[in-house]
């Protein structure tokens, strides 16, 4: 069963003055897919995968802790921006997975990875990973680890556009 909950940046804890809103399944990971470009108000929606397996080798599995929309994400959705989606197989289905920036958490290290442990936060190095999603598997050589400490969620999902 899915669940709402807010929570106060960082810290995971319940408040009373909502600083921040979140909508988790523990037994499944979710992204926002589209099958074929056009207005997303039509075409977007959620769709709900099995957990990550461990990662391959020179691989991380991440878990995004923040991603937003820019206009550009939508203009990709829309088919008009030239950046191609990430396309990926969810439950069997090829779909796109929108989303061209955001924070990660690295949440397991595959055989071979050096300079990456869990907890490090990091960015994506190539564009169009497909950001709006839960976890992803990202090759290691793409990732881009950001220092500790110092950067908000805000700062750390947007600086690769700053």
């Amino acid at each position: 069963m899915c669940y709402t909950h807010l929570r106060q940046p960082r810290t995971g804890g319940l408040c009373s003055r909502p600083q921040r809103f979140s909508t988790s399944c523990p037994a499944f990971d979710r992204a926002v897919i589209f099958k074929e470009k056009g207005n997303p108000t039509k075409v977007l929606e959620v769709k709900s995968y099995e957990p990550l397996p461990p990662p391959p080798p020179g691989s991380l599995n991440i878990r995004f802790r923040l991603s937003p929309i820019n206009p550009s994400d939508i203009n990709v959705v829309q088919g008009v921006y030239p950046a191609k989606p990430a396309q990926f197989t969810l439950s069997g289905e090829e779909v796109f997975v929108g989303g061209n920036e955001g924070v990660a958490e690295v949440v397991e290290v595959g055989s071979g990875v050096h300079g990456f442990k869990k907890g490090d936060w990091v960015i994506s190095g190539k564009p169009q990973v497909g950001t709006w999603s839960s976890t992803r598997v990202l090759r290691a050589k793409d990732a881009i680890k950001l220092p500790p400490g110092g950067l908000t969620e805000v700062n750390a999902a947007t600086i690769a556009v700053r």
